[in-house]
């Protein structure tokens, strides 16, 4: 009985399921947006550049080096009509936003309003970054 309860255990928590982003109820100020930094990478050079400039039109402070440590860093693709923004933090996935007809400007105003990146910010960062060190 023990094994079998052991192994329902692992297999819940092994199961993969969409990230289903959720919206702040006290979205980040344009201060907060600012204090940290955030690269844009991805495959399409034209989609990285357009939603580097919503970012930037949102508040973010976009960077064109890659991220330090502690840094922000979202990478933007499409799959199918659908643009979709991946946030993380020293390899730690933070966020993940999406928006219909590769919409950068819907998706960059997500990203700003979105609860995780809120915690983010006003909580110094991920827990599982306060023992890491880069290599």
């Amino acid at each position: 009985m023990k094994r079998v309860s052991m192994l329902l255990i692992a297999v819940s928590a092994c199961s993969v399921g969409q990230w289903v982003p959720t919206p702040a109820e006290k979205p980040l100020t344009p201060t907060e947006l600012a204090s940290r930094n955030l690269s844009v990478t991805g495959p399409d050079t034209g989609l990285t550049e357009a939603f580097a400039q919503a970012l930037k039109s949102d508040g973010f402070n976009v960077v064109a080096h890659p991220p330090y440590h502690e840094e922000l860093e979202v990478t933007v693709s499409t799959q199918g009509p659908v643009a979709i923004a991946t946030l993380r933090s020293d390899g730690f996935f933070v966020d993940e936003e999406r928006a219909t007809g590769n919409d950068t400007a819907a998706l960059a105003r997500a990203l700003a309003r979105s609860s995780a990146m809120a915690d983010f910010v006003r909580n110094g960062g991920l827990p599982q970054q306060s023992n890491f060190s880069p290599q």
